[in-house]
């Protein structure tokens, strides 16, 4: 099924950047293309105008439809400016003051949609969601249409909901310390409570940090509700942000820090990566939802 109507958005997707002269409210005030993809497991509504994403994302579990990722609506610490439930964000420095064309709908088809959008004709952005089957795949990329190199990074951040006994398998060998603006972050080893080697309920204390040596794949899973979520990206670096008294929590894909130096001032843990003229950087991520019942050892992701 295919559905498009209106919506309001409220923050932009490349980083803080927003539309010279234009003050927040007149951003927030203008109306935004609503999509609705669906097949007879998933459903999604994708939005698209000056900031873009998934505001709803559910399962058919037998005939009733359950959210995946938190509701868009919801108000709360976890929520993020515009109340997506997945914002797919590029970051450039300096971007701030280019002027950036609204994501428009580039094509659409039944099970899939593509988004676009350019910046000063100087980067050209492209978002592309499909479904198949219990599959939701989400392809973010970014191509330097300069003359010269530009750095730049992609996340792409799922809030998930939070029950009291959802678990969760993400192994990863070492994590970014923060300490300090101003001052590099420090890499250590994954303590043990911390290393997410199998499914694990999620910590009862704080947790936000950026975990780095990540294989690529993430299984959540969800016993009250008997079914789990498969996440399977290409980068070997996530930041997890759960707090226990919240029912969501955020499983955020991004760049690592490697050799790169930070994104943004208040965040010591993201990198960058320098892209030449012409060169295209990719984000890409799948979930795939599964009833629980189905799995014949809920570990199996984390040793493949």
């Amino acid at each position: 099924m295919l559905e498009i109507r209106e919506a309001d958005l409220r923050t932009p997707v490349f980083g803080n950047a927003g539309r010279p002269g234009e003050s927040a409210q007149g951003a927030a005030g203008r109306r935004h293309r609503q999509t609705t993809l669906s097949n007879a497991c998933l459903r999604v509504d994708i939005e698209a105008g000056s900031h873009s994403g998934i505001a709803q994302f559910e399962w058919n579990d037998r005939g009733m439809w359950t959210p995946v990722f938190r509701s868009a609506q919801r108000q709360g610490p976890l929520s993020a400016p515009c109340r997506l439930a997945c914002q797919p964000s590029i970051w450039i420095p300096g971007a701030t003051n280019d002027s950036m064309d609204d994501w428009r709908i580039d094509s659409v088809a039944e099970s899939s949609l593509r988004l676009q959008t350019e910046v000063a004709q100087r980067y050209r952005a492209t978002q592309t969601y499909a479904l198949e089957g219990p599959t939701l795949e989400i392809t973010v990329e970014f191509e330097n249409r300069r003359r010269k190199p530009v750095a730049c990074a992609i996340e792409i951040r799922p809030a998930l909901v939070r029950d009291p006994d959802t678990r969760i398998s993400a192994p990863a060998g070492g994590i970014w310390i923060a300490r300090g603006k101003g001052v590099a972050p420090r890499l250590v080893p994954a303590p043990f409570a911390w290393q997410f080697g199998v499914t694990y309920p999620l910590p009862q204390k704080a947790v936000d940090h950026a975990f780095t040596g990540w294989g690529g794949r993430a299984l959540v899973e969800w016993p009250a509700r008997q079914f789990s979520l498969a996440i399977v990206g290409n980068t070997d670096c996530y930041r997890l942000r759960a707090l226990p008294q919240e029912d969501a929590f955020l499983f955020q894909l991004m760049n690592d820090r490697s050799e790169h130096g930070c994104v943004r001032g208040g965040d010591g843990v993201n990198g960058l990566t320098k892209l030449a003229a012409g060169e295209t950087l990719s984000r890409r991520v799948s979930f795939t939802v599964e009833r629980l019942a189905s799995l014949t050892k809920t570990a199996r992701y984390a040793t493949q």
